[in-house]
């Protein structure tokens, strides 16, 4: 049995060390910002609560969140974060209570530019990252993510600019 179990073990790789630039992102998180006025209307108050753990194996990142925009009710769901190496991008997979999965809107897909991490699905989202390339942690302990939407003309338009802080366990 034992030389079974080892025999599996050298067949399934490790976790892509690229996943490790996301290390950082781990923990619960929120975020209290305001939206630039864009295609969706004006600008209004949002509220995130975000937890982000490792899927056992360390494979994927799952990421569990609470979205409020102004006086809407919240937006909830989870994203699944990965690493295609023969790609060499970053992927979410995202499902919510915002609507029905489609392939087009659940779905993002990026990767680092010198020293930023992108992705692109219904918006775009970025972190910066640090010299050891992995997203970058504020001074102040938190992390920063930027947003931008399209817009009539199919051109990214700022959205608004997130500074996640650490929740207290």
């Amino acid at each position: 049995m034992a030389d079974e179990n080892d025999a599996l073990a050298n067949v399934v790789p490790p976790p892509d060390p690229e996943l490790k630039r996301l290390e950082p992102l781990l923990g619960k998180w929120r975020s209290e910002e305001q939206t630039q006025d864009t295609i969706l209307g004006p600008g209004v108050r949002v509220t995130n609560e975000e937890e982000i753990y490792w899927l056992e194996g360390g494979y994927f990142l799952v990421q569990t969140y609470s979205t409020v925009f102004g006086d809407e009710p919240a937006q909830k769901g989870i994203n699944y974060w990965y690493y295609d190496a023969e790609a060499k991008k970053f992927h979410i997979i995202f499902f919510s209570n915002n609507g029905p999965y489609t392939e087009d809107g659940n779905r993002y897909g990026g990767q680092v530019e010198g020293n930023k991490l992108t992705l692109t699905g219904p918006a775009r989202f970025q972190y910066e990252l640090d010299e050891d390339g992995k997203i970058k942690v504020n001074d102040d302990g938190s992390i920063t993510v930027s947003w931008w939407l399209r817009d009539e003309q199919g051109q990214w338009q700022r959205w608004m600019t997130n500074r996640f802080t650490k929740r207290k366990e």
